[in-house]
């Protein structure tokens, strides 16, 4: 927790804004995500990123770059105590990347390590994992693209 609250101490005002703002955001995922399925969730957030209103949300995140906003959306998801917080961080992270018009896929993979399954989430530009370590994300055999 003493961990958390440092972490949050450091960031910029910016940071701090765009982080208060994702918290809720990433709540509100995570709600839909209970009631409604993975793909409509995406098409939602694909949708609303190109709303002209909507697609300035959340305050502040036009003057982050991709390493900053991959800490921010990552300490966002990690804040709701989320199991498996790499999907809401991953979500958070292609919304705002299809809110700048960016080009960008969510990947979804499953490993079967011994006897258990496991999966994993991550965003992809161009070829290149975003917010996430390429290492990480190719032990994953990808299941769902989006």
């Amino acid at each position: 927790m003493l961990r958390k609250l440092r972490r949050l101490s450091e960031l910029s005002p910016v940071e701090l804004l765009v982080f208060c703002q994702l918290f809720f955001f990433a709540a509100a995922a995570r709600v839909m995500l209970r009631f409604i399925s993975l793909s409509r969730v995406i098409n939602f957030l694909s949708v609303s990123a190109h709303n002209p209103l909507l697609r300035q949300l959340p305050l502040g995140h036009r003057c982050q770059d991709y390493a900053q906003l991959a800490v921010v959306t990552g300490l966002a998801a990690r804040a709701l105590r989320a199991e498996g917080p790499c999907l809401l961080r991953s979500l958070l992270l292609f919304w705002l990347l299809k809110a700048r018009g960016e080009y960008a896929e969510l990947l979804i993979g499953v490993s079967k390590e011994a006897s258990r399954l496991n999966s994993h989430a991550w965003v992809e530009s161009q070829g290149n994992v975003l917010g996430d370590s390429e290492e990480s994300a190719f032990h994953f055999a990808t299941l769902l693209r989006f």
